[in-house]
């Protein structure tokens, strides 16, 4: 009899490990979900052990305080659970209650806005590595929504990273170079102790994962083959609701209609075969921004909700099989109904989002239901000259660890 309970105990403990990170999404009440390094400014969640912070913030349209709570669980290099004790990675409670909101004040739609920051007086983090945050209510199991995060150990291995064109991949292809190198490490003691994953302008769904480098040594492991390519893709498109009594450069008119804003953004057009356009953009990423606010700290509680129109005037769905969509970080890149272009009696492609005042990105991903294939570039195109970030993390097991470590962190700019 102990040894069947023993033997079920080890099994569902497998099972549990096995389980990959996945997106869950959030309730329709649930806005503005936003997960960023503010020493950095930007809206790739990876900071420092010991001396950087995160700071997690999302909007309820239900208003009126709720008790949200978030659970923070430690994660290994292929975004399955590690397993270890929430002692080894966390000092503190890993699950505590959202304490800092705040009412919306002069804006047509009431919201109540959360913030918190990790880590804080209630947890530290101990461990470099991959973690998840999960927001609930009642039910951990059963989560608001969830984020993932990572910490680097800055002082085990320094990373270099660099992006060239990819010759003769057409002109669309940017190659990418990775150094791992550390004086404190053996890099070979375990031969398949090292993942390399990089990602392209924060995106986690954009990757590529290396196991095996082309070069090592013990002190330095050299990632650096042909096949290390990412699309250049294009030059994000941008709108710009900061302002919601005159309409911005991308925007055909504002109007007000049931008490809520709504923007008509000007009918965007695919430009694939029209060459590379410089059009200076932040990466997909979105900023919270009301004009009328002096201090742009309370932008949180005191930015309104527009209706965004989108519209492309130019795609074809070949016979249903294909899928339109219109993505960023405002939406964490994901596929979802509410995001989604369907043609309409005026013989534009479109759909309306309801997003917080600000400066966004986005751009058009078509989605390949034969294939189960997404493309960010089947609407405007990739180009070899276009300006992405790349971040590359670095993750080791050591000898006799029953984990993954994040002990390097890089990062380039194509332009630098």
């Amino acid at each position: 009899m102990k040894n069947g309970i023993l033997l079920f105990v080890v099994l569902c403990f497998q099972w549990t490990s096995a389980q990959v990170y996945r997106e869950i999404q959030a309730p329709e009440n649930i806005k503005t979900i936003q997960l960023f390094n503010p020493q950095t400014n930007d809206l790739t969640p990876v900071i420092r052990l010991g001396s950087e912070y995160l700071i997690l913030s999302f909007d309820d349209l239900n208003q009126g305080y709720k008790e949200y709570k978030y659970k923070i669980e430690h994660y290994n290099a292929d975004w399955t659970p590690s397993g270890i004790f929430q002692s080894e990675y966390l000092n503190g409670f890993s699950t505590n209650y959202i304490n800092n909101y705040t009412n919306s004040f002069n804006t047509y739609l009431n919201y109540t806005h959360y913030e918190v920051s990790i880590p804080n007086r209630d947890v530290s983090l101990k461990l470099a590595g991959n973690y998840v945050i999960k927001v609930f209510t009642e039910d951990e199991n059963n989560p608001e929504f969830v984020r993932r995060f990572a910490i680097y150990d800055s002082k085990k291995v320094s990373i270099g990273i660099s992006e060239e064109r990819a010759l003769g991949s057409g002109d669309m292809n940017q190659r990418i170079s990775v150094v791992a190198g550390s004086a404190q490490m053996n890099l070979t003691e375990t031969p398949d102790g090292a993942t390399l994953f990089i990602m392209k302008n924060g995106n986690w769904e954009d990757n590529l994962v290396l196991k095996r480098p082309q070069f090592m040594n013990p002190s330095q492991l050299t990632y650096k083959d042909q096949k290390i390519l990412f699309e250049g893709g294009s030059e994000y498109l941008w709108f710009d609701t900061k302002n919601l009594d005159v309409a911005a450069m991308s925007t055909e008119r504002i109007f007000r209609q049931d008490s809520i804003y709504h923007t008509v953004l000007r009918p965007d057009t695919p430009t694939k075969h029209l060459g590379y356009f410089d059009n200076a953009d932040v990466n997909g990423a979105f900023y919270i921004r009301n004009i009328k606010t002096p201090d742009q700290t309370r932008s949180g509680s005191e930015a309104d909700y527009t209706w965004v129109h989108f519209a492309l005037d130019e795609f074809d769905d070949e016979n249903g099989t294909k899928e339109l969509y219109v993505v960023g970080a405002f939406n964490n890149w994901q596929l979802l109904p509410a995001y989604r272009l369907k043609l309409t009696e005026t013989n534009y492609w479109e759909t309306a989002v309801l997003l917080k005042q600000g400066y966004y990105n986005y751009q058009y991903a078509v989605y390949d239901k034969s294939t189960g294939n997404v493309s960010y570039s089947a609407i405007n195109g990739s180009f070899w000259q276009t300006e992405n970030i790349y971040q590359a993390l670095f993750y080791y097991r050591p000898w006799g660890h029953r984990y993954d470590v994040l002990v390097g962190y890089g990062e380039v700019n194509t332009r630098n």
